[in-house]
């Protein structure tokens, strides 16, 4: 009796770390469809939002996501929906997003306001200093706000 016990027992473990192995993986596949989804269609004209990350996300790294989707539309409701501004985020460690940390010269996860014009990049804002502001949600919202609202205007 003893002995069946020990391969049932160790069958559940495979079952256990086999099913763990598989619900990140179809997590991360569904977050790599949507990221390649975002990014894939360049926007003729106007200004984007992006928040660049790669796949290792932290927990600050993921309050910078949300705090600068939050700045954004939050902040920008009227300008989202007539097609001033859009906001993306994409996986630049997804093989057709590579080309944008050379564009935008990104070193780390980051937020950058780009303007497009005739499917080519006019100008573009890394905005730096979302590292230093993450501890400050109400001071990270307002920096965000402020700058995108010059970029806008600058446009």
């Amino acid at each position: 009796m003893q002995d069946r016990k020990i391969p049932i027992v160790a069958l559940t473990a495979i079952v256990l770390v086999a099913a763990g192995m598989l619900i990140p993986t179809a997590v991360g596949a569904d977050e790599a469809e949507a990221s390649a989804k975002t990014a894939a269609a360049a926007p003729g004209n106007g200004i984007v939002a992006y928040y660049f990350h790669g796949n290792k996300r932290c927990s600050t790294c993921r309050k910078l996501e949300a705090y600068s989707e939050e700045a954004i539309t939050g902040g920008f409701a009227s300008e989202l929906e007539a097609g001033e501004l859009e906001w993306r985020v994409v996986n630049t460690d997804e093989k057709a997003n590579a080309h944008f940390v050379t564009d935008f010269e990104l070193v780390t996860k980051s937020v950058v306001l780009v303007e497009y014009r005739d499917g080519g990049v006019v100008r573009f804002k890394n905005l730096k200093l979302v590292w230093q502001l993450v501890g400050d949600q109400d001071g990270f919202l307002r920096y965000v706000r402020d700058e995108t609202r010059d970029f806008l205007a600058e446009g």
